[in-house]
C-alpha cells in the first residue's frame, strides 16, 4: 500500500511535472500579450502625444509670424533712424566747418590795424546811409529824405580822402541832380488839408427852400367822413416833405437823410486823400471834381464855400511825380566791397 502511495504521490509528482511546464508556457503567453499591449498602448500614447505637440508647434510657429512682421517693422524704423542720425551728423560737422571759418576769419581780423579798422568802418556807414536814400525814396517817396542822406554819404566819402571811392562820389553827384528836378509835390501838406477839409464836413449847413406855409400844415376839421379821410391823407403827406429850390436841386431836410449827405462827401474826400498818398493823379482829380459837384449842389454857407476854394486849388496842382533810379551807387559801393 505504501508503494501505491508512493508511486501515486510519483504519478502525482509527475503530473505535476508535466503539469508545470503547460501553467509557465500560459503564463509566458499571459505575459507577453500584456508587454504587447503595453507597448501598444505606449506607442499609441507616443502618437497621440507628438500629433497634440505637433498641433501645439504649428500654432505657436502661426503666432510667431506677426513677430516676424514686427521685426521687419522695427528694422525699417532702425534704418530711419540710422538716417536721422547720419543728417544730424552732417549737419553737426557743417556747423563744425562754419565755427572753424569764423574762428580763422576772427583770427585773420586780429592782424589787422587800427586804421584799418577804422576805414571798414566808414565804408559799412556809406552803405547804411546809401540804403536810406534808396528807402526813403522808393517807400516813402520823401525826395528831401533820400537827397539827405546822399549828402552825408558825399561828406563820408570827402572825410576819406580814398581815390578809389572816386567813381562812387560822382554817382552821388549824378543821383542828387536828379533829385533835385523832381517835381516838388507837398504829399504831406495836402493830405493834411484834405484831412482838415473832412473834419469840417459835419459843420457844413445843407441847401434849404422856403419854410412851409401856414395853409399847408392846418389840419381840416371837417367831421364827415370825407372829411376824416382827407385829414388822414393829408397827415401820411405830410410825414414826408421834399423842398425843390427855383433851379430844381432838391434839399433833403430830414436829418436822416443829411446824414448821407454828410457821409458821402466823406468818402469822396477820404478817397482823394488815399489817391493823393498813392501819387495817382487821375483819381485824385476825380475824387476833387466829384466832391466839388457835391458842395455846390446839397450845401451852402461861408464854410462850403471855404471848402470849394481849397478843392479847387488841389485839383489845379500836379502830383505826378517821375521818381528817378538812385540805386548806382549802392550797387557800385557793393561790388567794391566783395
Amino acid at each position: 500500500m505504501k508503494k501505491k502511495t508512493e508511486q501515486s504521490e510519483v504519478v502525482e509528482d509527475g503530473q505535476q511535472v508535466t503539469k508545470e511546464p503547460i501553467n509557465q508556457v500560459k503564463m509566458v503567453w499571459v505575459a507577453l500579450f500584456i508587454v504587447i499591449s503595453l507597448q501598444a498602448a505606449g506607442i499609441y500614447w507616443l502618437w497621440s502625444h507628438q500629433q497634440v505637440v505637433n498641433s501645439q508647434i504649428d500654432q505657436k510657429v502661426t503666432n510667431v509670424q506677426p513677430a516676424v512682421v514686427d521685426t521687419s517693422r522695427f528694422d525699417k524704423s532702425l534704418a530711419l533712424q540710422d538716417q536721422k542720425v547720419q543728417k544730424q551728423l552732417a549737419t553737426l560737422k557743417d556747423e563744425y566747418t562754419a565755427l572753424t571759418d569764423s574762428l580763422t576769419a576772427l583770427s585773420e581780423t586780429q592782424q589787422l590795424t587800427k586804421g584799418d579798422v577804422e576805414y571798414y568802418w566808414a565804408i559799412s556807414e556809406l552803405n547804411y546811409l546809401l540804403n536810406v536814400a534808396n528807402q526813403q525814396l522808393v517807400l516813402a517817396k520823401n525826395i528831401e529824405g533820400a537827397k539827405g542822406a546822399l549828402t552825408l554819404a558825399d561828406l563820408r566819402i570827402e572825410s576819406l580822402s580814398d581815390y578809389r571811392l572816386h567813381p562812387l562820389r560822382a554817382l552821388i553827384a549824378d543821383e542828387l541832380l536828379s533829385l533835385s528836378s523832381v517835381n516838388n509835390v507837398d504829399i504831406n501838406g495836402m493830405s493834411l488839408q484834405l484831412d482838415s477839409a473832412l473834419q469840417q464836413v459835419n459843420q457844413l449847413q445843407v441847401v434849404n427852400a422856403a419854410p412851409v406855409s401856414s395853409e399847408d400844415s392846418a389840419p381840416l376839421t371837417d367831421e364827415t367822413w370825407q372829411g376824416v379821410l382827407d385829414q388822414a391823407w393829408h397827415e401820411v403827406k405830410s410825414l414826408v416833405v421834399i423842398r425843390h429850390q427855383q433851379d430844381g436841386t432838391a434839399a433833403v431836410l430830414v436829418p436822416e437823410q443829411r446824414y448821407f449827405l454828410y457821409q458821402n462827401l466823406q468818402l469822396k474826400l477820404e478817397a482823394a486823400q488815399l489817391a493823393l498818398l498813392n501819387g495817382n493823379s487821375a483819381v485824385f482829380k476825380q475824387n476833387l471834381r466829384s466832391s466839388t459837384q457835391w458842395l455846390e449842389q446839397y450845401f451852402t454857407g461861408s464854410r462850403r464855400d471855404a471848402m470849394l476854394d481849397l478843392l479847387t486849388t488841389l485839383e489845379g496842382k500836379d502830383i505826378e511825380v517821375a521818381l528817378p533810379d538812385i540805386s548806382g551807387s549802392l550797387t557800385w559801393l557793393r561790388g567794391f566791397q566783395q
